[in-house]
């Protein structure tokens, strides 16, 4: 590692590199600045180093892993890290303004609102720190100070009305306009201090007073709202819609299913964590939290906009979340009433409103129930194609099929067929993978293949976190006649990382060995959430020269009569071809079926999820049949359930 240091040092700067080779002890403030930042560089390439790798060094680099793998177990379990900020010691840095010369600016606050220099005082308890983040904390939090208090208390009166007493949460400047009710605003912000900064006083005196209980409907209504139609002067209470982040935590606090686990790693948005503990990505969205006006998480948003649109109403009604939601919520309904239909009814409305029904809407609610009941065709609902999982994968247009082993989602088969290949092929799909398995077993894209070594076949797919070569990249296993004549089970890997919870096209483009030559197989993964990455390429060898062919039929989202291999996520416009395809032949490309192409699977409902878009007839179908029948009274309830949750006395708050 120091070698790699010092030929990394050498690439900069001949100043830098004397400031980096200087001992630490006697770096200025500023040096250690730069050296850390330059420092970066260098581990980065360092963490780097074994995709440099090449050939039987390789081999012997993966042999030595494997071998300390074998000590993973004894390891202990690796302590938390927090992210922290800290002085480098009690001398500041310089800092200074670009282009402006070498003079320091001294600290200081703004001079709209104090022309005093900052007085710095050091901190006997703190030595080794400049003093200057506790005197602007001092400065922050002042008693007389003009803006702290004030800006704490409206965001907090935002919080609970929708609508800051200044409008502008983030601009108490002209340019924001002045507050509907100043006098308040001052009030509020006195007591607050006087109070000791407790939030928790400021919170029970608005939500005890009488403006916030007021009821949404008046005996007035017309009147007031001709005369102050957006209820700035707060004459009744404000109908507000929840925020995504809300409605997602009701409607699984609804269905019994939200995890109360504090803390930790950021989960993923399949999780029934609260959503504040969810795993952020910019640049792979949650429809969900985009249907609803969440922020972009780019910058910080003061405020959200409140929007009601379409596309909100057919995500609840249409979209797997909800129907997921809805199925969960009406077993949870059966299990704790007994199936006690007037107990669900009042157990649902408690659940879902907080109150029990009318006698009104409960005769309503069973009325719906015994109607649709007897609407429901249970043959009809309890066919392949209803009971087909799909979801949206982010950057693309269209659904694609969701399998999972947590779910009744299962691999598809196509019927056995003379027309899969038995020279070179390409196998293509877009995916988002979910999970990869803890072993180094492989989540199967697709196979022509039952997972035993002595026969023959293929299979593609994403190895897990204890993969002998690498965790979650592209695989290929190939199982044929070798350039020795002998039948050999050769894994190629890609080397390519594939990251959980986001869009790719990947693809495996493979031609064949003969007897002299080694064969290839062209590896392509292009992050579909980030336009600007060129479509990645990795082209391995392999010994393969053929008779992979088999009996088996083509297996999506799994291998044939294996449960260990199940897919974990959402697949899209699998496309099979009876020829190796060149870049500019992918799918990527030419979206449509090519004249190599055997088969293509793009699970649109038109003219059948399960349909072959090439036009050759070769439709998929579940992998096992769907034979679970359907109860017409269960699935009455989950769709009364879906109701409920659709309703706006769900999604709003009065």
């Amino acid at each position: 590692r120091k070698s790699a240091q010092a030929e990394a040092t050498n690439r900069f700067p001949d100043d830098v590199q004397a400031m980096m080779r200087k001992p630490v002890a006697e770096r200025a403030p500023e040096e250690h600045q730069i050296a850390e930042l330059a420092f970066r560089q260098v581990i980065y390439d360092w963490k780097r180093l074994e995709q440099r790798i090449k050939g039987e060094k390789k081999d012997k680099l993966l042999a030595l892993k494997k071998q300390l793998a074998a000590f993973d177990k004894e390891k202990p379990e690796p302590l938390p890290q927090l992210l922290a900020a800290t002085d480098l010691g009690p001398k500041a840095a310089p800092v200074l303004i670009p282009k402006k010369g070498p003079t320091p600016i001294e600290p200081g606050f703004l001079t709209l609102l104090d022309e005093r220099p900052a007085e710095i005082t050091s901190l006997p308890d703190a030595p080794q720190t400049t003093g200057r983040r506790a005197a602007l904390a001092c400065w922050l939090t002042q008693p007389d100070h003009p803006l702290t208090s004030r800006v704490i208390v409206n965001r907090i009166w935002q919080y609970h009305f929708g609508r800051g007493l200044a409008a502008n949460a983030s601009d108490f400047g002209k340019l924001g306009g002045p507050p509907t009710h100043p006098e308040l605003l001052d009030w509020l912000a006195t007591q607050f201090v006087a109070d000791g900064w407790s939030i928790k006083q400021l919170h029970r005196r608005i939500v005890c007073s009488a403006t916030y209980r007021q009821s949404a409907e008046h005996p007035n209504l017309a009147a007031g709202r001709l005369k102050d139609p957006e209820n700035r002067l707060y004459w009744r209470g404000s109908v507000r819609r929840l925020d995504a982040e809300q409605i997602r935590d009701s409607l699984y606090a609804a269905t019994g299913e939200l995890q109360l686990i504090p803390g930790g790693p950021g989960a993923a948005k399949e999780e029934p964590r609260r959503s504040i503990f969810l795993r952020v990505m910019r640049n792979t969205r949650v429809p969900f939290f985009d249907a609803f006006d969440a922020p972009f998480w780019i910058s910080s948003a003061a405020s959200r906009d409140v929007t009601t649109t379409p596309i909100q109403a057919l995500l609840l009604i249409n979209s797997q979340f909800m129907l997921q939601r809805s199925a969960a919520f009406a077993e949870r309904l059966f299990d704790s009433a007994e199936g006690d239909q007037q107990r669900m009814i009042a157990l649902a409305h408690q659940l879902a409103y907080g109150r029990q029904p009318s006698p009104a809407e409960a005769a309503a609610a069973e009325d719906f129930l015994n109607e649709q009941t007897a609407r429901i065709d249970a043959e009809r609902a309890g066919a392949a194609d209803a009971a087909f999982v799909h979801d949206k994968i982010p950057h693309r247009d269209g659904q694609a099929a969701l399998v999972s082993a947590e779910t009744p989602a299962q691999p598809f088969q196509m019927p056995k067929t003379a027309a899969l290949p038995a020279g070179d092929f390409t196998i293509e799909a877009f995916i988002v993978l979910r999970s990869v398995y803890e072993s180094g077993d492989v989540r199967v894209l697709a196979a022509n293949w039952n997972g035993n070594e002595g026969q023959p076949g293929w299979s593609f797919g994403v190895t897990g976190k204890q993969s002998r070569r690498k965790p979650q990249t592209l695989v290929l296993q190939l199982i044929g006649k070798n350039q020795a004549g002998k039948l050999a089970h050769e894994p190629i890997f890609s080397d390519q990382h594939l990251q959980l919870d986001k869009p790719y096209y990947v693809a495996a483009s493979v031609k064949l060995a003969d007897e002299k030559t080694a064969g290839s197989i062209s590896f392509y993964v292009k992050d579909l959430a980030n336009t600007d990455e060129p479509l990645q390429t990795a082209v391995m060898p392999h010994t393969v020269t053929g008779e992979f062919k088999n009996a088996l039929p083509l297996t999506i989202g799994g291998r044939a009569t294996s449960a260990r291999s199940r897919f974990d996520g959402l697949i899209d416009d699998v496309r099979l071809s009876n020829e190796a395809l060149p870049a500019d032949m992918l799918l990527l490309a030419a979206e449509n079926a090519g004249s190599g192409t055997i088969g293509l699977w793009t699970f649109e409902p038109l003219p059948d999820v399960f349909a072959d878009a090439s036009g050759h007839g070769l439709s998929i179908a579940p992998a096992s049949a769907s034979g679970a029948a359907v109860d017409p009274r269960r699935q009455a309830w989950i769709d009364f359930c879906h109701v409920l949750l659709n309703s706006n006395e769900f999604l709003y708050v009065e």
